[in-house]
């Protein structure tokens, strides 16, 4: 269910979680020091450049790393946060570059845990003709396949926050998808561990896909059936993944970053024949500037 837009993933496992979360992201936590809370008029932003490589899998079938340029990946970041309101990247997840930023508010700030409404994409979306094109071969499962939107929606997200630790949990309503609607249930836990002069981060994940999300994505209907691709109707399904993540100061500015990434689909997801592969790696190194 990744697009061909995901050969920026590595970037951003890199830089998404590990600049902002591990120094003034955590801003956006009520227990450091309520720089953001509805009651506060503080503003901030940070900006970020970072360029990274690395090996990243994609579960479409056929599509593969083909070029120097799958591998190297440069992203410019930008946070912002103002009584309440805040644009963000979302500093804990690995396929956050392929989803890109959030836009939300505030509705409740305690010690322990917040509830926002928030707006952004949950899940990627492709063009099987620039797949094709990109690997510079055939691929008859995706041959006249339609492109796929990005799946964004707008819900809720609870996040609990403990000593090194955040739980977050999102309920979102597809809005982006007029015609197949569907829900998506999210729920990530990072934890951070220090080693001498390293910052390690632990997280591990689970999306649940209603039955209309994972059939739009993965689904073949009766106007793209072909002799490689048969029809398929996909039920609900689910993705689950654990990651690592390790950041390491070259200087006040310069961070060196490194991250590998297991992701796992259902069943519903991998019977596709769109999808080639249910188990997914990933694994990125690279640098990262912080204005």
């Amino acid at each position: 269910m990744l697009n061909k837009a995901r050969s920026v993933v590595m970037t951003l496992s890199l830089v998404l979680f590990l600049a902002v979360f591990s120094e003034n992201a955590l801003a956006a936590d009520p227990k450091h020091d309520n720089v953001t809370t509805v009651f506060d008029k503080t503003f901030s932003w940070q900006f970020m450049a970072g360029v990274s490589g690395g090996y990243n899998q994609s579960p479409i079938k056929g599509d593969k790393q083909s070029n120097f340029y799958d591998y190297i990946h440069i992203s410019l970041l930008f946070d912002l946060y103002y009584k309440g309101f805040f644009m963000q990247s979302n500093h804990r997840r690995s396929d956050a570059a392929t989803l890109g930023g959030e836009i939300g508010y505030e509705l409740i700030v305690n010690e322990n845990w917040e509830l926002d409404i928030i707006s952004k994409a949950y899940v990627p979306g492709y063009e099987p003709s620039n797949i094709i094109d990109n690997n510079d071969h055939d691929i008859p499962t995706l041959s006249g396949l339609e492109d796929r939107d990005f799946g964004r929606g707008v819900g809720l997200r609870y996040s609990r926050f403990y000593q090194d630790s955040v739980l977050s949990i999102d309920l979102a309503s597809l809005t982006s998808l007029s015609k197949a609607g569907g829900w998506v249930a999210d729920v990530f836990y990072s934890h951070l561990k220090p080693y001498r002069n390293w910052d390690i981060y632990y997280g591990a994940g689970f999306t649940y896909y209603s039955s209309e999300v994972t059939d739009y994505f993965v689904g073949v209907n009766q106007d793209e059936v072909s002799n490689a691709r048969p029809i398929y109707k996909a039920g609900s399904g689910y993705k689950a993944q654990l990651e690592v993540f390790a950041q390491h100061p070259i200087s006040q500015n310069w961070s060196f970053n490194t991250s590998i990434t297991q992701s796992y689909y259902s069943n519903t997801i991998n019977d596709s024949p769109i999808i080639g592969k249910q188990h997914l790696t990933q694994v990125m190194f690279g640098v990262l500037y912080v204005f």
